[in-house]
């Protein structure tokens, strides 16, 4: 047995990678039939292990680190991202002849067609589950540490909402556990429970959100999820999936207590709406709760992705030419008032420079200097509310950029990565205040954000349905929409190519590799 030096530990977690990066149910059945582990080492397969547990990490603080490094896969535009926004109704993934087929599964997403065998069902799977994993270990390693212990405690809780969100069940595996023993599986409502757990044990050695950057686990963040998780508790505690929901006055109570602890902290306020987004949000925006914090030149997760997925060949910066929004979405915005800055803006250092506007992309798309630009066959490049999900040219569908490019390093942006925002919680606040019969209050906090967005305040009765819609506005493309029309009552309705879905799309399927490794899980209904 090798002891266990930083050297030796490095040397382990290199060999027995795989060990993380699966999902953490299937982790036993990857091992050989024997229970020595030992002689896993012989043949490069495996690692030293003791009683088939893994070592803790000798280092706290680095393991910490991985568990950050392990959430910047959600500024990719695949896996989790696209669980959370092509399964709504604000993205979709159109085939253009034989671009972006890929076997069908963006078009899959679009129509909630997709089965345990998903590939991005299962990567998003290992991707989030990897990362509850890696929290608990590094919180098992923290020992004395109360902060690295709270910070393991935050990431854990945001991952495992994610879970929770997404697939319901949550498989749980403690690092003192040896790799051989079955996971076991937290219900949804009981991954509720142990959430807010981890979060209410962590808030007391968080660290002050102005003595770190966003991109640290912190008190305000902490405030932010758990308004969150109360949020969705109806949802997540339902008993059927599906609904009707029931969201309990206390459950709402606790969304206001959480939202006004950030609200009332007095170190946020809404920032002119694309400065949230800009290379330069890092200064600029006063909303950052909770980040992948990047720099020029050093981004962590594919953040260039938020623009070339979805400009054309032909712009600039050259895109994928891929995701558009879709008809029923772009059109509520007529609703919304044309001085909405949100829907369509010029920005500086990137309009100047390229053409490209932030927002939404319909109409005729122009270089900096003015000139129509035009697709590979030359036609006129005007991109279209019309879109085909089978058979798309090159020009259908409107485009949207949420993160302008940043071209002091186009592929390397020096864009923050939101992952909770200041809005989003006063936009909790007011849903969680119409819950509760207090409709004139959520309306003033919804006018709040309007009028500071240039959009026209409502004057008549607000109503559920506008608040989704402002949830839309102010949010789209930041990977919530799916989670929103769930908790609406929206989600299984039909829009443009799709029909009314099965009660089963609400939630994922479990994958099949987790089926058949892990017998405390069970399938989600229909599937």
């Amino acid at each position: 047995m090798l002891a266990l030096t930083n050297q030796n530990y490095l040397r382990i977690m290199r060999i027995s990678k795989f060990f993380i990066l699966l999902p953490v149910v299937a982790l036993f059945a990857i091992m050989p039939a024997c229970t020595n582990l030992e002689d896993i080492v012989e043949d490069g397969r495996g690692e030293d292990v003791v009683d088939n547990v893994l070592p803790l990490p000798p280092d706290a603080a680095a393991a910490l680190r991985g568990v950050y490094d392990q959430v910047t896969g959600l500024a990719s535009q695949d896996n989790t991202f696209a669980l959370l926004e092509h399964s709504s109704d604000e993205m979709m993934g159109p085939t253009r002849g034989t671009d972006w087929s890929d076997f069908g599964v963006w078009r899959q997403l679009h129509t909630h067609d997709w089965d345990a065998s998903h590939s991005f069902v299962l990567s998003g799977w290992n991707q989030l589950n990897s990362g509850v994993f890696q929290a608990t270990r590094a919180l098992a390693a923290a020992g004395s540490n109360a902060r690295v212990a709270a910070e393991a405690r935050f990431m854990r809780a945001y991952f495992m909402y994610l879970v929770t969100d997404l697939y319901g069940s949550v498989p749980f595996r403690e690092a003192t556990e040896g790799i051989l023993t079955i996971p076991k599986v937290f219900t949804r409502s009981e991954a509720t429970d142990f959430i807010i757990a981890d979060l209410t044990a962590a808030m007391p050695n968080l660290p002050n959100y102005q003595d770190v950057n966003p991109g640290v686990a912190n008190k305000d963040a902490a405030n932010a999820l758990l308004a969150k998780v109360y949020l969705n508790k109806a949802v997540f505690t339902a008993a059927n999936p599906a609904g009707p929901y029931t969201f309990a006055a206390p459950d709402m109570q606790k969304v206001i207590e959480h939202a006004d602890a950030v609200i009332n902290s007095g170190r946020f306020q809404l920032t002119p709406y694309w400065d949230n987004f800009t290379a330069d949000n890092s200064t600029k925006s006063r909303e950052m709760i909770f980040a992948i914090v990047n720099s020029p030149g050093n981004s962590r997760g594919n953040l260039q992705s938020r623009h070339r997925m979805t400009t054309h060949y032909n712009q600039n910066p050259s895109g994928w030419n891929g995701f558009t929004t879709i008809a029923d979405f772009y059109n509520k915005w007529s609703a919304s008032g044309s001085g909405d800055v949100r829907k369509s803006a010029a920005i500086p250092g990137v309009t100047d420079v390229s053409g490209l506007r932030a927002g939404f992309l319909e109409g005729q798309q122009k270089d900096q200097n003015g000139n129509n630009l035009t697709d590979r066959g030359g036609n006129p490049l005007a991109f279209t509310v019309d879109v085909d999900l089978l058979y798309s040219n090159e020009r259908q569908g409107v485009r949207c950029i949420k993160y302008p490019p940043d071209f002091t390093n186009v592929d390397n942006p020096g864009n923050d990565y939101i992952l909770l925002r200041y809005a989003d919680v006063l936009l909790m606040k007011a849903e969680a205040l119409f819950r509760t019969g207090n409709a004139g209050g959520a309306r003033d906090i919804i006018n709040q954000i309007r009028t500071h967005r240039g959009a026209t305040a409502i004057t008549a009765t607000l109503t559920a349905d506008n608040i989704l819609d402002e949830r839309g506005y102010e949010l789209y493309w930041e990977g919530w929409r799916r989670n929103d029309q769930v908790r609406f009552g929206q989600f299984l309705k039909a829009w443009y190519a799709k029909p009314q879905s099965n009660e089963r799309a609400v939630l994922f399927p479990i994958p099949q590799i987790a089926l058949d490794n892990n017998p405390n899980l069970k399938q989600n209904p229909g599937y």
